[in-house]
C-alpha cells in the first residue's frame, strides 16, 4: 500500500552515526577511534514524498542479450566471364525467388532466334525422315504397277531396266535419310553449343529464397569475372546468434528463453531454444519454437532475450528507489510519530531488475519513504 503527505519544515539536519570502533595501535598507548559515516540533507519544505510497504513478492535479476537473425543456406551470384554487358536483372533487393527463377541476363545478340530456327530445322527434318519409309514404298509400288501393267511383253531387258531403277530408288532414299540424319546431327551439336551459351549468360536462382545486396547500376554494366552481384538467403531456415560466451552457463539445452523483437514486420515475442548446444563457442545459436503468426523474420533482424541470472521468490522486498547508500551501506528512510524522516539501516540480498531482497531490519508491512 502507498501513502502521500508532506514532509515537515527542519532545518539542515546532520546525523552522525557511528558504525564501529577500530582500535588502533599508536606509539605508548592505545587509542580508540571511531569511523563516522556522515549523512547530510538540505532544506526540506513541503516536500512531497510517498510510503511503500515492505511486502513478500519475487526479486529477479536479468540481463538483456542481443541476438541477430542469420541464413544459414545461401548461394553468392557472380559472373562465370567478365567483358559482357548485362542486358536485364530480373529482381531487386527484398525480393522472392524460387529455384530456377532468372535473375540476371547477359547480352547474346540474335542466340534466342537462332535457337528458335536450330529447333525448328531440327523438327521439320525429323519429321520428313519419318515420312521416307512410306515414301519410298509408294514409289516403289509405283514403278512396279508401271512396270507389269504398262508393258505387256515384258522382256529379259525390261526386267533388267526396272530392277536397276528399284536399286537407284533404294540409293536415292539411303542418301536423303544420310543427308538427314546427318543434317540432324549437325544442327544438334550447334543447338546444344547455342543452349549453352545462353544458360552461362542466364543466371538462375539454385534454391528458394530472398535476395540481398544486389549491385547498384548492374543493368547495362560490363560483368567481372567471380564478382559477386547479389546474394540469395535461404530465410526459412535461420537461427537467431549471440556473442555471448560467458553467459553459456546460464542457458541450458532443450531449455525455451523469451526473444522480443521491437521492429519489422516480424515483431512480437517469440519462444527460443539453444541449437546445437554441444557445439556453442564465441557464438551461440538459438532455433525458433514459437511465436507470432505474422510476417517471416529478415536476415539482420535484431531481437532481445531476456536472460534470468538470479532470482528469489516470494521473499521480503522493497522497490529499487527505496533504498539508499551511505559507503556502501543499505539505509532506508522510514517516518518518526511527527512525519519527520528517519534513517533505518538494512540488511539486503538479491538486488534485482526493480526490487531489492531485504534481509534484515524491516518486517513485513514496515512503511518506508518511497521517491
Amino acid at each position: 500500500m502507498r501513502k502521500t503527505g508532506l514532509f515537515k519544515s527542519f532545518n539542515h539536519i546532520l546525523l552522525i552515526l557511528s558504525v564501529g570502533l577500530m582500535c588502533l595501535s599508536v606509539t605508548s598507548c592505545g587509542e580508540e577511534h571511531e569511523e563516522e559515516i556522515v549523512i547530510t540533507e538540505g532544506d526540506t519544505q513541503n516536500q512531497s514524498f510517498s510510503l511503500v510497504a515492505a511486502s513478500m513478492e519475487d526479486v529477479v535479476l536479468t540481463r538483456s542479450v542481443n541476438a541477430v537473425y542469420t541464413q544459414q543456406k545461401e548461394q553468392e551470384i557472380s559472373f562465370d566471364s567478365g567483358g559482357r554487358r548485362v542486358s536485364k536483372v530480373y529482381v531487386r533487393s527484398g525480393d522472392t525467388v524460387k529455384k530456377g527463377d532468372i535473375l540476371v541476363e547477359l547480352a547474346e545478340d540474335n542466340t534466342v532466334q537462332q535457337i528458335d530456327e536450330l529447333e525448328y530445322r531440327i523438327q521439320k527434318n525429323k519429321l520428313e525422315l519419318s515420312y521416307l519409309d512410306d515414301a519410298e514404298k509408294a514409289e516403289e509400288q509405283s514403278r512396279y504397277n508401271n512396270f507389269v501393267y504398262n508393258d505387256p511383253d515384258i522382256d529379259e531387258d525390261d526386267l533388267k531396266a526396272y530392277q536397276k531403277s528399284i536399286d537407284d530408288l533404294f540409293l536415292t532414299y539411303k542418301y536423303k535419310r544420310e543427308d538427314l540424319n546427318d543434317d540432324i546431327e549437325f544442327d544438334n551439336k550447334k543447338l546444344n553449343e547455342l543452349r549453352g551459351r545462353l544458360s552461362s549468360s542466364r543466371i538462375v536462382s539454385e534454391m528458394d529464397g530472398v535476395v540481398y545486396k544486389v549491385t547498384d547500376k548492374l543493368e547495362g554494366s560490363t560483368s567481372r569475372k567471380d564478382d559477386v552481384i547479389m546474394v540469395i538467403v535461404d530465410n526459412e531456415n535461420g537461427l537467431f546468434e549471440t556473442t555471448e560466451p560467458d553467459l553459456i552457463p546460464y542457458f541450458h539445452e532443450g531449455e525455451a528463453v523469451e526473444l522480443t523483437i521491437w521492429y519489422s514486420d516480424a515483431k512480437g515475442t517469440y519462444e527460443v531454444v539453444p541449437y546445437d548446444y554441444a557445439s556453442w563457442g564465441d557464438t551461440q545459436s538459438f532455433s525458433i519454437l514459437s511465436g507470432p503468426d505474422n510476417e517471416g523474420i529478415d536476415v539482420g533482424t535484431s531481437g532481445t532475450i531476456v536472460l534470468v541470472m538470479d532470482e528469489r521468490k516470494n521473499v521480503l522486498s522493497l522497490p529499487k528507489g527505496a533504498i539508499y547508500y551511505a559507503d556502501g551501506k543499505p539505509y532506508v528512510y522510514i517516518l518518526d510519530e511527527n512525519s519527520y524522516r528517519q534513517i533505518n539501516w538494512v540488511e539486503i540480498g538479491l538486488i534485482g531488475d526493480d526490487r531489492v531482497e531485504i534481509t534484515g531490519g524491516l518486517s513485513e508491512g514496515d512503511m518506508v519513504v518511497y521517491g
